[in-house]
């Protein structure tokens, strides 16, 4: 928090006297916190050892505080930041002063919970010190300021995450209305002989602006949050479906717990693998985490789809959320390692032997074993000598713009 900043924008005086009136902060207030400053500068020198002892316990305080002189010059805010908390004068710089952090913050990028870590622990050893020397009345006072900084200290990240969203609201409900959602595809290897067999179709959004095709994946959180999910799921299946119609490919979709518990959704699904010319080419993706849900539900869809021919794959295999109960339940016909298994495991030997157990276990299953995330030859090697049936990643090939001929 180092104030030895420029103002960059200054705050209008109205907004900080409606953020004083909100939190009913009046002039006694001022006064209590004035009166213990001669307690609190007492304590200067064991705030900030404890409290770089608390946030260093913490990875993004490390990262940002990687030198002697960002933390000497941080330490200097963190001291100023905290006597001018008592000096009772709570005016338009002051607030302008507290404004130009949080656009630092924001601009150097400094996670938000950074800023609450901080404020918890301050909030707690002023807290202890006020106790101690018995001026009760004073922490009313003290928990409207922490507050009221915390409050002003945060904002500019609401700003820029409304702003965010907007965006991201505006994009997908063009992308939608525009139907300009479309299935990329993920070549997926034999291991033996590295001959393509099956593909991974993948969502990609069209940004008419760039004219760039982009993941979905950044924008799945919005998209849920905003009930449009569903309807892009549909656009990327119609697409999918509609192309593999007249190929010979075996070719997997991507569904979550979200989907597979929609009744709207299966019942569409259902009708639409009903007029599919080869369902048997259909691979369905499950994220093992989604077992944790309701795995009946899980359980059901499985054996509704297989109805058709289809077949199932548990993805990201690993992470360490179902239960082989539940696996032994389901019998996946393929089991796709986690990535985070296979991205370092020419590094790691306890992802080695992970993968190497994986393999065994989907042996006695009789299912299929996919490795995802085959980004080098080094990796390529260790995965196929460990035994893995198919192979997929950058290394091999990347996602690509359909159609395949």
């Amino acid at each position: 928090m180092n104030l030895q900043y420029k103002t960059i924008n200054t705050i209008d005086e109205n907004n900080y006297k409606k953020v004083l009136k909100h939190y009913k902060f009046n002039d006694e207030d001022a006064s209590f916190l004035a009166s213990i400053q001669s307690i609190t500068s007492v304590f200067t020198k064991e705030l900030l050892e404890k409290f770089y002892e608390f946030i260093f316990e913490f990875d993004h305080a490390r990262m940002f505080l990687h030198n002697k002189e960002i933390l000497a010059r941080h330490e200097e805010g963190i001291k100023n930041w905290y006597l001018n908390l008592f000096r009772g004068l709570y005016d338009k710089n002051y607030f302008n002063k507290l404004q130009t952090i949080s656009e630092i913050h924001v601009r150097i990028g400094l996670p938000a919970h950074y800023v609450n870590t901080a404020f918890s622990f301050v909030r707690g050893f002023v807290k202890d010190i006020i106790v101690k020397e018995k001026r009760y009345e004073v922490l009313s006072s003290w928990d409207k300021i922490i507050d009221i900084n915390l409050d002003i200290l945060t904002i500019a990240y609401r700003e820029e995450e409304q702003s965010k969203l907007l965006d991201e609201i505006i994009f997908i409900k063009n992308v939608i209305e525009k139907l300009n959602i479309e299935p990329y595809v993920q070549g997926i290897f034999e291991s033996n002989d590295l001959k393509k067999q099956k593909f991974e179709c993948l969502m990609r959004l069209k940004n008419e602006k760039t004219g760039e095709m982009v993941s979905v994946y950044p924008y799945l959180k919005t998209a849920k949050k905003i009930k449009l999910y569903e309807k892009m799921t549909y656009i990327m299946i119609d697409k999918s479906l509609s192309h593999f119609d007249t190929l010979d490919f075996e070719f997997s979709l991507n569904l979550s717990y979200e989907d597979i518990s929609n009744k709207a959704f299966r019942l569409y699904l259902y009708e639409k693998l009903e007029k599919f010319s080869k369902p048997k080419n259909i691979i369905f993706e499950i994220l093992e985490t989604d077992f944790i849900e309701d795995f009946q539900v899980v359980e059901d869809f499985a054996l509704t789809v297989r109805g058709f021919g289809c077949k199932i794959a548990i993805d990201d295999f690993g992470s360490g959320y179902s239960s082989m109960e539940n696996i032994l339940k389901l019998k996946p016909e393929f089991i796709k390692i986690d990535a985070s298994l296979i991205k370092n495991i020419d590094r790691q030997a306890e992802s080695k032997t992970i993968v190497k157990n994986i393999v065994n276990m989907a042996k006695e299953l009789d299912s299929k074993t996919i490795a995802e995330y085959i980004h080098s030859k080094k990796v390529y090697k260790i995965v196929k000598e460990l035994g893995v049936d198919y192979l997929q990643g950058y290394y091999l090939a990347k996602p690509e713009p359909l159609p395949l001929l």
